[in-house]
């Protein structure tokens, strides 16, 4: 259930550990692009696979927005995300999930909030990028009322966290790059710093909740296990233009699947195009 906070899908210490260096496969560079503006709403409804059956299960919504952070220009995402009372019965979640980044795409703050059955979650993450030639990460974890749990990293390479890397991949331009060609990036979860990995797919075309047709271009994200085998953790389809609006997410779960579907927006950058193979 918690891979359902990828679909949009991040504060201070009580005990500090001593800062490790970070060692993690480079970003491989691809040109980046503009792809949304403050004052984009996106809505999308979200369904579980139960014994063959799509039910809907809830809905999230994320939005971006101006802001400052310390004093300076920012810009904030947040995803609030939540299951209907059909869902509460089998496993209830209520997630809000924050990132604030910087105009160039820097993540300067994240924090995860989450109720997910009986438990309750805190993660949060903090970037200071003072040093010219290292980032310095802190991150801080609480379950329940248990004792809060923090490390700090070092990193010379750039480090996201989920949100904050969902609004960079829209920047992707997918035209320079070719099928299969694998990205990787480290991720800060508010436990520690772990390699996430985008493989674009190629392109499709895929319908929204509201039976639209978009020409869509498909990524996946992916983890390896021990032996290196690869399994797709989400497939994002997403517009096949400058705004990247993400169309669905297929997830895998490990009690099945689950979707979810762009029901509506506003607020875009760009026109969005829809497919012209709609009958």
């Amino acid at each position: 259930m918690k891979r359902l906070l990828y679909i949009f899908m991040l504060m201070a210490a009580i005990t500090l550990q001593a800062a490790n260096p970070i060692s993690v496969e480079a970003p491989i560079a691809i040109k980046t692009l503009p792809a949304f503006k403050a004052g984009e709403t996106l809505s999308c409804n979200l369904y579980f696979n139960w014994k063959f059956v799509w039910l809907r299960a809830g809905n999230a919504s994320l939005i971006i927005r101006d802001t400052l952070f310390d004093g300076k220009k920012a810009m904030y995402m947040s995803l609030l995300s939540s299951t209907n009372k059909r869902a509460d019965a089998f496993f209830k979640m209520r997630d809000t999930l924050t990132t604030v980044f910087t105009p160039d795409m820097r993540p300067l703050y994240y924090r995860k909030a989450s109720e997910e059955g009986k438990h309750y979650y805190l993660n949060q993450v903090w970037y200071d990028y003072s040093n010219a030639d290292s980032i310095k990460i802190t991150q801080s974890f609480r379950r329940n009322k248990e004792e809060t749990r923090t490390r700090t990293d070092m990193s010379a390479t750039p480090v996201y966290d989920m949100m904050s890397l969902l609004a960079y991949a829209r920047t992707l331009d997918f035209s320079s790059m070719n099928k299969g060609q694998r990205l990787s990036y480290p991720v800060a979860t508010g436990k520690r710093i772990e390699p996430q990995h985008l493989i674009y797919r190629g392109k499709t075309t895929m319908e929204s909740d509201k039976d639209i047709e978009y020409d869509c271009i498909t990524v996946s994200l992916v983890e390896y296990d021990k032996k290196g085998k690869e399994r797709s953790i989400i497939n994002f389809y997403v517009t096949d233009d400058k705004n990247k609006l993400p169309v669905l997410l297929d997830l895998t779960l490990n009690f099945g699947s689950a979707k979810a579907k762009l029901s509506s927006y506003k607020g875009l950058l760009y026109p969005v195009k829809t497919s012209k193979n709609k009958d």
